[in-house]
């Protein structure tokens, strides 16, 4: 048997993404926790070296907010004040609050969700098995990290050519992106759109048509943006989509898992779907997104920055401006994925699988990037869609770019939010710096988009 270094061995590599997802990142505490632990903290030496990382691992308001909709549903007891809080400024019917009696309240009728059905198992799981939020927190975690391992596993595995050292490193790059997104790898639900989209790349690899729209399809029933990496995807493999029925399987795919996502949520209240669509077309303006960190950059040297308020579970800028760009944001993210794909369809074939599954992986790196470089809404825990894609792309620069980007942003999440959603200096200059490394990660996209043949061959 041939002897393989350490290195270059899947299996370590492996095991190292699956302590960082599963163990590393979920280390943090609850908010309640953390201060109790800080209380005793004094004469115990190993747990005051531990406070600064379970401070910096420690758990999420999105987590919060699942586990009391997961319990609002189920009738266990929840914190109502909570529930109205994390999400600020909403419509009148994300207001409701059942009571906790013990009874079923069914989702969208009676107790409001900003998500498709699709995500319910993923929440409601880990509340029916956990009496706690500290509970819930850690079985969310698990569960989460479990959805990004399979999620890479799918991209790596998907080039059946693929020798141990190419498996080793794209395990030991998964490792490297899941530390630098740190806790939002588990603490948010967008582990479940990054699995499908990983399904959609092993799909478009493996000339799949049904698995790519499927893939796509429950992605975006998940998140709905990441509906508009199909196109693109198509486009840069446009040779595989050449007969009827492979545009048949593509189609079927993409209604069976549209229909997986959305007619469940129709079925428990007719009226959800529309509710559901006014709720995202009336959030305004990010302040992480490109808009936001533009008009925060324009504010602070002006002289007169006016900060960001929450609503609609997050930190959005007001004013007029604010608000044409928003509603501008949509047809300029459609117009940008349109172009895309519009770009990719005029490149010739590839010329060599390797080139293929190259281009695939920088399609859709290049969607995901206009999703986030161009739509109103920009969370950080978007970052997590493009792992799968990054951890395959030819060029190992287009990763490393995604790492700093994730470490830039985990950076001022537990380190200064407060001054990026008051638009201070400090927290302008993360979300500019991080905007100039994404910018410069799709430009390398695009770039082996383009068919730089030699460089891959060298790569």
């Amino acid at each position: 048997m041939i002897s393989v270094p350490r290195r270059r061995d899947p299996r370590l590599a492996l095991a190292a993404a699956a302590f960082v997802a599963c163990a590393w990142n979920n280390q943090g505490p609850s908010t309640r926790r953390y201060e109790e632990l800080s209380a005793r903290a004094e004469g115990h030496p190993l747990l005051q070296a531990w406070l600064p990382v379970a401070f910096a691992y420690r758990r999420s308001a999105d987590e919060e907010l699942y586990f009391a909709t997961a319990n609002a549903i189920r009738g266990a007891p929840y914190d109502r004040e909570l529930l109205l809080a994390k999400r600020g400024e909403a419509p009148a019917g994300f207001r409701r609050s059942p009571a906790a009696d013990g009874g079923w309240h069914w989702p969208y009728a009676e107790v409001p969700l900003e998500y498709p059905a699709l995500v319910l198992p993923f929440i409601g799981l880990p509340a029916a098995l956990a009496s706690t939020f500290d509970g819930f927190a850690v079985g969310f975690g698990v569960l989460m990290a479990a959805l990004v391992l399979a999620a890479a596993a799918l991209a790596i595995r998907a080039d059946r050519g693929a020798t141990q050292a190419d498996r080793a490193a794209g395990w030991w790059l998964a490792a490297g992106h899941f530390l630098a997104q740190g806790g939002l790898l588990v603490q948010r639900i967008d582990a479940v759109p990054t699995l499908f989209l990983a399904l959609a790349l092993w799909g478009a690899v493996r000339r799949r048509p049904l698995v790519l729209g499927l893939g796509v399809a429950l992605a975006a029933a998940a998140k709905i943006v990441p509906l508009l990496v199909l196109l693109p995807l198509v486009a840069a493999d446009r040779t595989s989509f050449g007969s009827r029925k492979a545009v048949a399987r593509l189609v079927g795919g993409l209604a069976l898992g549209l229909a997986a996502g959305f007619l469940p949520m129709i079925a428990l209240s007719p009226g959800a779907f529309v509710s559901f669509v006014e709720y995202h077309r009336a959030r305004g303006l990010h302040v992480e997104s490109t808009y936001g960190a533009v008009l925060s950059l324009v504010e602070v040297v002006a002289g007169h920055p006016r900060g960001s308020a929450l609503s609609f579970g997050s930190f959005n800028v007001p004013g007029a401006t604010a608000d044409a760009l928003a509603s501008a944001s949509t047809p300029i993210l459609v117009l940008s994925v349109v172009a895309l794909a519009l770009w990719l369809a005029r490149i010739a074939p590839a010329s060599t699988d390797a080139l293929r599954r190259d281009r695939l992986a920088c399609a859709g790196l290049a969607a995901i990037a206009c999703i986030w470089l161009f739509g109103k809404v920009f969370s950080p825990q978007y970052l997590t869609w493009a792992i799968p894609f990054a951890v395959v792309a030819a060029d190992r620069r287009i990763a490393a770019l995604l790492i700093a980007a994730m470490a830039i942003s985990q950076t001022y999440l537990r380190g200064f939010y407060d001054a990026v959603t008051d638009m201070r200096p400090l927290g302008v200059a993360a979300l500019e710096v991080r905007l100039v490394i994404l910018v410069a990660m799709t430009v390398l996209a695009l770039k082996a988009l383009a068919g730089h043949e030699q460089t891959l061959e060298k790569g």
